[in-house]
């Protein structure tokens, strides 16, 4: 459905496979992702005639993006002018909520300290394999992985994501940010309007005190009512997303 959609506005699609993809993610960090994902874009460039950038993010792609827009190449980020997160929810708040969490962290915690970050953790404590390091990232208070949890307070949130409006203003971007009503993988007490509302205000906080730029919104919500995470749930969730997705490419390239 994405793919459909970005050609008819002249756009190539593709889905990077990097060494985090599928089951990788537990072995890796976001700056083996972001150095990946960098390289890759210099190769289109290269060898693609590629000039201009979109990234779409789900999950902890999200995660992915918001950190390549800090850390990436910096001629890349320049280039990246549209960027769309679908489903930016806390791994962390999520895994809160099972019985062995606090054993869990304990463990991590300790291996770290034994200089042993980079082992697997027992098989106990994920679905899938996961060194001490990632498992931290993850899901400890503050991991370098957590962007998106409710408890976090609005100056912390700025910390995590004040940069997307500075790149936004210096770059002439935008970001979507599409979060989902019924998302199984957010705690319920969590309430998802009031957090996407936070999220995005924290991305826009000094998009106004860029001197190149008039006032703006860098990051707009969009609150699908009914979705789940990964939008398979309800007919039309992914339509829904995809269509504000190419609005977005619409207003962010609009020569293309």
């Amino acid at each position: 459905t994405l793919e459909k959609a970005v050609h008819k506005l002249g756009w190539s699609l593709v889905q990077p496979v990097i060494s985090s993809s599928y089951l990788g993610f537990g072995h890796g960090n976001l700056d083996r992702d972001t150095g990946e994902v960098s390289a890759l874009m210099r190769y289109l460039c290269a060898h693609r005639s590629g000039e201009t950038f979109a990234i779409v993010g789900h999950s902890t792609g999200c995660q992915n993006a918001v950190h390549f827009l800090k850390h990436g190449d910096k001629d890349m980020v320049a280039r990246t002018k549209s960027v769309a997160l679908q489903a930016p929810v806390s791994d962390r708040e999520h895994a809160m909520l099972e019985d062995n969490y606090e054993n869990n962290i304990s463990t991590a915690r300790k291996m770290m300290e034994e200089k042993r970050g980079g082992e697997m953790m027992p098989r106990s404590a994920f679905w899938a394999p996961i060194t001490a390091a990632r498992f931290l990232s993850l899901q400890d208070f503050g991991g370098s992985d957590d962007f998106f949890s409710s408890d976090l307070t609005d100056r912390q949130l700025s910390d995590r994501l004040g940069h997307v409006g500075r790149w936004g203003a210096d770059h002439d971007g935008f970001l979507l940010a599409a979060f989902s009503g019924a998302d199984e993988y957010v705690p319920d007490h969590v309430e998802k309007d009031a957090l996407l509302e936070r999220l995005c205000n924290a991305m826009n906080e000094e998009v106004g005190l860029r001197s190149n730029v008039e006032e703006r919104s860098v990051a707009t919500p969009l609150i699908i009512p009914k979705a789940n995470h990964n939008l398979s749930k309800e007919e039309g969730d992914g339509a829904c997303f995809v269509n504000a997705v190419a609005e977005q490419l619409k207003i962010a390239v609009p020569s293309l």
